[in-house]
């Protein structure tokens, strides 16, 4: 039985943004500014708040 890991090693400095997995496109404030979190776990409160399916969307670290 493989056991997941419970914790990523972030990058220092990142911020993160909330991608579709299927069209690849990110989530926006306006037409042309991506929404922006300062930590993974504040991109994930961000998904479960709006109803995000997790299977669809992920967090990605950008720098």
């Amino acid at each position: 039985m493989k056991m997941k890991a419970k914790w990523h090693l972030d990058p220092l400095g990142a911020r993160f943004r909330i991608r579709n997995g299927i069209t690849g496109g990110y989530i926006h404030i306006t037409l042309f500014r991506i929404l922006e979190f300062p930590t993974r776990q504040s991109a994930l409160a961000y998904m479960k708040r709006a109803g995000l399916n997790k299977e669809i969307y992920y967090t990605e670290a950008v720098r």
